[in-house]
């Protein structure tokens, strides 16, 4: 059962590549395009780079360096590089995080996290649903 623990999103430091990796069976398509939509479901403007991968971005950082915490989640800029790697089973997804959310001190960071959070928990439950998440873990 995919279950994100909140505490797996807390930063450990800057050099740290934070992220998620889905292992999904069935078509790497399909796979990619569920991604694709639950962001942009959750409000993120995809850039893709080429057939398999995309940066998704949502919020302002303006607003984020501006306001700080007081951005809020609604308003947080976050980032997140995606690559999807086709296999002989399906596909691989990893999604890397962008930003740290530090432009709002600790409570900025706490609201990234949880964004990423829930993007990452809309993401497996999406795939759970589907029947083809064979795993999924967090990037250390």
């Amino acid at each position: 059962m995919y279950v994100p623990l909140a505490h797996t999103f807390v930063s450990e430091g800057a050099n740290d590549m934070k992220g998620y990796c889905f292992s999904v069976g069935g078509d790497p398509v399909a796979a990619r395009n569920t991604v694709y939509r639950s962001l942009t479901d959750q409000g993120f403007t995809l850039t893709q780079i080429d057939g398999w991968s995309a940066n998704a971005e949502r919020g302002s950082s303006g607003k984020s360096i501006a306001l700080g915490a007081f951005a809020g989640k609604k308003g947080r800029h976050v980032k997140l590089e995606i690559k999807c790697q086709p296999n002989s089973e399906g596909c691989t997804i990893t999604l890397t995080q962008g930003t740290s959310g530090a432009s709002g001190g600790i409570a900025g960071m706490n609201q990234a996290n949880s964004i990423y959070g829930d993007v990452y928990y809309a993401i497996g439950t999406a795939f759970q649903n589907a029947g083809v998440l064979t795993s999924s873990n967090p990037l250390k």
